[in-house]
């Protein structure tokens, strides 16, 4: 915008008020830490510096002096508790914990199926409840195994990751009526093994074989 102002493109006060006003209101928390000083011309050409005339000349940012205290405060996490007898650490896995619940709501709500429900028998219900509190078992056995390996990654990351390695059932009747299911996977990349060894798996997609009863 000071190009602007040099070149005589804008040079109204209003203009570079209403400017200014629209880009402290887009970047507030950077537009608080800077002090925006605008020059003006009188008619007769003389430079009053801070004082509102017709034409704007020149506009100068400069750097507010930063106060010891912000600076203390940049990257801080402030956390109220009333349980004055734990330490900072207790305090901070009590909290880390409190995360990991709204984490496994999360994903018993999406990733594993318990809404929507759509039987309409309390038994059906009760059994679609089962199977997803019994998935997330798994899914916490999982995140554990890779915890303890020093893994900290999400589920929600490792399902994306594995979702590119997948199981397909190719099923072939032969001659005689008789029916084969044959499962098997694709070629597993560096980032599937990688899962797989921390999980202590070796290979949890091999190729597996059934024979159905003739037709």
């Amino acid at each position: 915008m000071n190009t602007s102002i040099t070149k005589g493109s804008i040079s109204k006060t209003t203009v570079v008020s209403e400017r200014i006003g629209r880009i402290k209101a887009k970047y507030p928390s950077i537009a608080s830490k800077y002090e925006i000083s605008l020059e003006y011309h009188q008619d007769h050409g003389k430079i009053i510096k801070k004082r509102r005339f017709d034409k704007v000349i020149n506009l100068t940012i400069t750097e507010k002096p930063t106060k010891a205290k912000d600076d203390n405060l940049q990257g801080a996490y402030v956390i109220d508790t009333s349980h004055s007898e734990l330490d900072a650490g207790e305090i901070w896995n009590i909290y880390t914990t409190l995360t990991k619940v709204e984490d496994a709501f999360r994903s018993l709500k999406s990733d594993l199926g318990l809404r929507p429900v759509y039987h309409q028998l309390a038994s059906r219900t009760a059994a679609h409840l089962f199977i997803s509190v019994l998935a997330y078992h798994l899914l916490s056995a999982i995140e554990l195994t890779l915890r303890q390996n020093n893994d900290k990654r999400r589920w929600s990351t490792i399902k994306e990751q594995l979702n590119s390695h997948r199981r397909a059932t190719i099923v072939l009747t032969s001659d005689k009526g008789v029916v084969y299911h044959i499962r098997t996977s694709g070629v597993s990349e560096p980032v599937h093994k990688e899962i797989y060894r921390l999980l202590g798996v070796s290979d949890p997609l091999k190729r597996i074989k059934t024979i159905a009863t003739h037709l």
